[in-house]
């Protein structure tokens, strides 16, 4: 008999805070498409982890990508996506801060170079074939009804997981 594997896990996490870089960004016309690599691609030419990096003193440790969705209450298209770190640093100007709601996610394990797939695949394939929702909708039409950020997880270890938060 073949022995099969959840490709996830489901997890709930305590409320942690972010500071990072934020980039202001819109699903309109799939402008976030280019600009949220773009804003990587800054931040690693400028050496910006330099920064960043040395601010992380608090679990879950690691670089998050997250996209945190409707803040712009005229647009639900609109949305922020910041690079940050887990800390309780106080900051300045250069950064922004977040508090990641305490929340239930399903985490997937990845790779860099299938990111984008995996959170592709995780919306439209896995979760529905586990009976889990997600608590954000709107992914298909880019207006976003969201109630938790979308996470990048680059661990310290080098692995990546894609966190997706779901009702319990």
């Amino acid at each position: 008999m073949k022995q099969t594997t959840t490709p996830f896990r489901i997890e709930k996490k305590a409320s942690f805070r972010v500071i990072g870089y934020t980039l202001h960004t819109t699903n309109q016309k799939k402008e976030a498409r280019t600009a949220i690599p773009s804003f990587w691609s800054d931040f690693k030419m400028n050496e910006k982890h330099t920064a960043l990096l040395p601010l992380s003193n608090q679990e879950p440790f690691g670089l998050f990508g997250m996209n945190i969705y409707n803040t712009d209450a005229s647009d639900a298209r609109k949305f922020d996506y910041m690079i940050a770190v887990s800390s309780d640093v106080m900051i300045d100007q250069t950064f922004t801060m977040y508090e990641v709601p305490t929340m239930t996610w399903a985490i997937f394990p990845c790779t860099i170079d299938t990111i984008g797939k995996t959170e592709a695949q995780v919306i439209t394939k896995w979760l529905p074939k586990y009976k889990y929702k997600p608590l954000n909708k709107g992914y298909i039409t880019g207006k976003m009804k969201s109630n938790a950020p979308d996470i990048e997880h680059y661990k310290e270890d080098g692995s990546v997981e894609v966190w997706i938060a779901i009702q319990d």
